[in-house]
């Protein structure tokens, strides 16, 4: 019988020289191997019916069924269903690793099933067979399939003793490209594709090794990703959720962070074990400039005409200027701490820069490239976003588990609103104005309404999350 491949121990061996992406602490199982020969599948829960508000249930197996009749257990990520927790949340309830061939459903195996009474728990009976549910599909080498679970509202519970539940399963939708939102998954070597109106995830693309940078073309309606230890850029077709191109990049460079240029004709990855920057066509996918930078680059931000990209040099305690008509480095700013990441404000005249063991947000005079001030935000900065709509500067903090929000006209941040997580990545949905977060440290994505900070949904990717981009963003 042909069994779930688990890799840890030669995965951390080869791959040893290589740390997490600045933002990212290790606090899993670490990376998986890329799939290589086989294919993933991922089942989600959806979310259970109002009838199920009073059962939980405990899963004991799930399997997947090949059309020759083999039957192949996947690993459980989740055992214990409650369904007060569950009817307004997705869940993802197993994944593995699958020979590619064609299967023709999963069987559930339930342990235990209860309701809640209004004289306790009570204990219901369950079947001792595993509970049959048809689908015909297809595990692809390399590739993710991602099936979504439903529990039938009807009859949960026969003769008021028995736990008898129906599921369905059921491919990935069509979803309207307007709708659609990104995460790369550092651990989980995939993207989660979400629906950003429904907050729930609708199908899952396989990358290559630890993906973290992600920009996107919405014009075009390609996404580009960098893989940081599998040295390669790849290109999605967000109409199609599938990878269409990709560059290889020099062994060990590990690219964490892109860069998109304002016609969206260049790519700028940032590289940050070789010391680099490498200069991209991004319609050909071709490498078409490498230049050397500070010590440990983490990020880019590129200024609003195009013309410059200014690198943070985390180790080198810099930002290297880097001119893009040019194609080579033209000044080099001394900030305070380590810095971490960029941003540019509404005008375009001035880039805030937060810094690793700096309490200061760094204000950087674009046109005379010198320090024009600090503001005080607190030490754990580790992402930025400005809303151009308001100006306002949006701060994700680790230590306090916080947004603080900026008046760069006041000098002083105005508010702050707490997000439970380490907030690595934010970006602006200016369609619905909310503010979209990536917490690494919990696996989640959180949708935030700018007006009243409150949060609005929650919603599991995979593990360590690292960017987020949305059509409509700005």
């Amino acid at each position: 019988m042909p069994r779930i491949k688990i890799y840890f121990g030669l995965f951390l061996l080869v791959f040893s020289g290589s740390c997490f992406p600045p933002g990212l602490t290790e606090h899993g199982a670490g990376p998986k191997m890329p799939l290589g020969q086989e294919g993933e599948v991922l089942i989600y829960l959806q979310p259970l019916p109002q009838e199920a508000n009073n059962l939980s249930f405990v899963i004991g197996a799930i399997s997947t069924m090949r059309d020759d009749g083999l039957e192949i257990s996947l690993p459980l990520l989740v055992e214990n269903l409650k369904g007060a927790d569950l009817t307004g949340h997705q869940k993802l309830l197993a994944s593995g690793i699958l020979p590619p061939g064609s299967y023709t459903g999963i069987s559930i195996q339930v342990k235990k099933a209860f309701v809640q009474t209004a004289d306790g728990e009570m204990a219901l009976f369950v079947a001792e067979e595993p509970l049959s549910v048809d689908l015909i599909f297809n595990v692809v080498r390399g590739e993710a399939t991602t099936l979504f679970l439903s529990l039938n509202p009807s009859a949960i519970i026969t003769a008021e003793i028995r736990f008898t539940p129906v599921f369905s399963l059921v491919p990935p939708g069509r979803m309207l490209i307007n709708l659609t939102g990104l995460v790369s998954n550092f651990e989980s070597n995939n993207i989660a594709v979400f629906n950003k109106m429904t907050m729930q995830i609708a199908n899952t693309i396989a990358t290559g090794a630890g993906p973290t940078g992600l920009v996107l073309d919405q014009l075009r309606g390609r996404a580009y990703l960098a893989a940081s230890r599998g040295d390669e850029l790849a290109v999605i077709d967000v109409f199609k959720m599938q990878i269409v191109n990709r560059l290889k990049l020099n062994f060990r460079d590990n690219p964490v962070w892109l860069a998109l240029t304002p016609d969206q004709r260049l790519l700028v990855s940032v590289n940050h074990d070789s010391n680099s920057v490498s200069i991209v066509d991004a319609l050909s996918m071709i490498e078409i400039e490498r230049i050397r930078v500070g010590e440990g680059p983490t990020s880019a931000v590129i200024d609003p005409p195009g013309l410059k990209a200014y690198v943070m040099n985390s180790r080198a305690r810099t930002i290297s200027v880097v001119d893009l008509t040019q194609r080579r480095p033209v000044a080099t700013i001394g900030v305070e701490g380590a810095p971490l990441r960029g941003a540019f404000n509404q005008e375009g005249d001035k880039f805030f820069v937060i810094s690793d063991n700096s309490p200061y947000l760094t204000v950087v005079d674009r046109s005379r490239l010198i320090v024009a001030e600090k503001i005080f935000v607190g030490l754990g900065a580790v992402s930025i976003r400005v809303d151009d709509q308001t100006g306002l500067i949006y701060v994700g903090k680790d230590f306090a588990r916080e947004i603080a929000v900026i008046d760069p006209l006041r000098s002083m941040f105005v508010d702050m609103f707490p997000v439970g997580g380490k907030p690595v990545f934010m970006t602006i949905d200016g369609q619905e104005r909310t503010l979209l977060v990536t917490l690494s440290d919990r696996s989640v994505l959180q949708k935030i309404n700018l007006i009243s900070k409150k949060i609005i949904a929650e919603i599991e990717v995979g593990q360590s999350p690292y960017a987020v981009v949305v059509m409509g963003e700005r």
